[in-house]
């Protein structure tokens, strides 16, 4: 027998099982917020269904066996972490409204983040999210998202929507958990500069450096103690994401990142090689994780690039005893047949090997504690301040503070309590909670956003196929252009939706509407997700302006209302301003505050909940931790829970104007 050997062949380095470069020891690891230091060891499973595992598709039983699959594979190799990818390309998630902003992220995408989270915490490992990849100004995708890709990243505008109404929620909703190591901001962001699948300059560097300069400020202001990294292409251009680099373009002070992370593949060039050289020789400032790497051995004759030819099973170690914070085989699933990306089959006991040599750094039993979620939500009219966030320990005090938006009334809470202080306090933590702060609005308050259509983020334009029609907003009105109708009003359609209602309550929808010469529109209040018709009018517009009123009366069946503007059926324009609607003067709320009703039960077998009660008009409904209804059931039918993510929901049942309330957990 010899001891083999292997020479990086652009380097007098020269690495075997005992050399001596490696007495120095491992001087860059990363520190959990736990405080303990790991050495980054894994794979990248990226996506089981590319751009596609977050958004509106929540993770099925299929899906969840796959990640489970994934996970355990290289949890008992010994490794301990998985990156992914989540918005991609942004063809499903985030969500953007008709002015080319984000509005949100998917109805699934928290949900869908929080069930990879558990399924590492199962298997003793940690999830590394990518929120975006030089995907994002792909020239294949929809043209419109592409454009609305583009201003996300292009101006101040699209950026700040980006961080406010995608980015924060989704990270206050995710918290410290355990299980999470870092927020990853972009995959490859260079990519987008140097124009792999776009144009050459699609997006400058200066902006890609301003995007993370802000995403890192805004993940540190709301949750101060989450890592935060980003993946850069080559160890070329970590220098880009320096503090000094970021701060100068972006401004932001806190807008900095924890650790670096840069990718390496042979075609880079034996300069950008970390099998070369020490991480010392870097002379870098904070640690450096090999966010990706092949999977499998390569030569010189698989491709003329290839030039530091290597044998798969002596890069981790290498990478481990050379002082570097961790690397991640790119990937676990065979990547397109390429003969150097083998997948897990080949990389599986590089790990094993890794873990052998410095289990201590690698392990992470005990880093996913017995804690606790208090998940708090605030209903349409008012907010909510917690004084802990993400998992809490046991034992903790977490205080929270409701406070009423002006022309609302704070009602008390619903979910694990039906207290009715306005601040309340949660000691000596020992459980889940589950809770909703309830508003209810004064007669006059207007329950529309931006009824002049300033803020058009909470507006939504509607065209079915088939018709031809577009929308404009200037001076205080929506002006709706339609060349092309079918015999349908609602297939052309301005909207908003989120409306919290009181089932019993009678509101009064006002306008402003008029049209070029006189045409019908018709005015209605449905349900979100079911689009239950509640109410509505179809009035006659002529070529003036003129002031329009009509009643609704929800029932109880509405859970969030979506008022709609039907212009479709003819081809003359509609032009409106002045939305409002509030509840009408002597009506009272018979919704909002928690009270049992009476006749009402549930019995739960397995994925099944039967629920009864002695109203005809009853329904149930299923709400998720983030405050969507993920189900719906009328008068006495079963809700079925084996579809939907594990996790903490309420059990909704209403009936004759009241609401009890069950907390479920699957």
């Amino acid at each position: 027998m010899f001891k083999k050997v292997i020479v990086m062949f652009a380097s007098v380095l020269i690495v075997g099982t005992n050399s001596s470069i490696f007495a120095m020891g491992a001087g860059s690891r990363i520190t959990l917020p736990g405080g303990k230091k790991i050495f980054v060891c894994g794979m990248n499973l990226a996506w089981k269904n590319y751009a596609n595992d977050v958004g509106d598709s929540p993770l099925d039983a299929q899906d969840e066996d796959y990640y489970n699959k994934a996970f355990k594979a290289v949890a008992d190799s010994g490794g301990n972490c998985m990156r992914v990818w989540l918005s991609t390309d942004g063809t499903k998630d985030p969500k953007y409204g008709s002015n080319g902003l984000v509005t949100g992220p998917g109805s699934q995408t928290i949900a869908n983040i929080q069930k990879m989270l558990k399924i590492a915490q199962k298997n003793k490992m940690l999830l590394m999210p990518v929120l975006l990849t030089h995907n994002w100004v792909n020239k294949s995708i929809n043209n419109t998202i592409l454009e609305n890709n583009k201003k996300m990243l292009k101006t101040e505008e699209g950026l700040k929507a980006y961080i406010d109404n995608y980015l924060i929620p989704v990270v206050k909703a995710i918290g410290n958990d355990p299980s999470l190591i870092c927020w990853e901001i972009f995959n490859e962001p260079e990519g987008m500069v140097d124009g792999w699948s776009s144009p050459k300059n699609t997006i400058t560097k200066e902006q890609v450096q301003r995007a993370v300069n802000w995403i890192a400020a805004a993940i540190r202001t709301e949750v101060p103690n989450v890592l935060i990294s980003n993946g850069a292409v080559t160890i070329g251009t970590v220098s880009w994401y320096t503090n000094s680099a970021l701060k100068t373009v972006g401004g932001k002070e806190n807008g900095y990142l924890d650790f670096y992370m840069a990718h390496y593949y042979g075609w880079n060039g034996v300069s950008n090689s970390p099998f070369t050289k020490t991480y010392a020789a870097l002379s870098l400032d904070k640690p450096l994780v090999i966010g990706e790497y092949a999977s499998t051995s390569w030569s010189p004759s698989v491709k003329d690039e290839l030039q530091d030819a290597a044998n798969v099973d002596t890069l981790m170690t290498y990478l481990q005893k050379a002082g570097y914070a961790g690397g991640l085989g790119w990937q676990y699933q065979e990547d397109g047949g390429d003969p150097w990306m083998k997948g897990f089959p080949t990389f599986g006991h590089s790990i094993a090997q890794a873990f052998r040599a410095d289990s201590n750094s690698i392990k992470l039993d005990g880093v996913s504690s017995n804690t606790f979620t208090v998940m708090v939500a605030a209903g349409s009219g008012g907010t909510v301040q917690t004084s802990l966030t993400g998992q809490i320990e046991p034992g903790k005090t977490d205080t929270l503070t409701a406070k009423a938006n002006e022309g609302y009334d704070f009602t008390g809470w619903s979910g694990d309590t039906t207290a009715a202080d306005l601040v309340l306090i949660l000691k000596n933590i020992s459980k889940d909670w589950v809770l909703q702060a309830n508003f209810t609005p004064k007669a006059g308050t207007n329950l529309i956003r931006s009824g002049d259509f300033s803020d058009l983020t909470f507006w939504g334009f509607y065209a079915a196929t088939g018709n031809t029609a577009d929308v404009k907003y200037a001076n205080g009105q929506a002006d709706v252009t339609v060349t092309k109708a079918d015999t349908l009003n609602y297939n052309i359609q301005l909207s908003q939706g989120n409306l919290k209602l009181d089932s019993g309550v009678t509101y009064v929808i006002s306008f402003d509407a008029w049209s070029s010469e006189e045409r019908k529109l018709f005015v209605g209040l449905s349900t979100m997700g079911t689009w239950h018709f509640q109410g509505g009018e179809e009035v006659t517009l002529t070529d003036s302006k003129k002031k329009f009123e009509i009643e609704v009366e929800p029932d109880s069946s509405t859970v969030d209302g979506v008022i709609q503007f039907n212009c479709g059926k003819y081809t003359l324009p509609v032009h409106v301003a002045n939305v409002s609607m509030v509840k009408k003067t002597g009506t009272a709320v018979r919704q909002l505050q928690r009270r049992v009703v009476t006749g009402v039960s549930f019995v739960r077998a397995g994925n099944l909940l039967h629920w009864t009660s002695r109203s005809a008009n009853a329904q149930a409904s299923l709400i998720s931790l983030s405050g969507r209804a993920v189900q719906y059931a009328k008068a006495n039918n079963a809700i079925n829970l084996a579809h939907i993510p594990e996790g903490m929901y309420l059990l909704a049942i209403k009936a004759d104007g009241r609401l009890t309330t069950f907390k479920i957990v699957k």
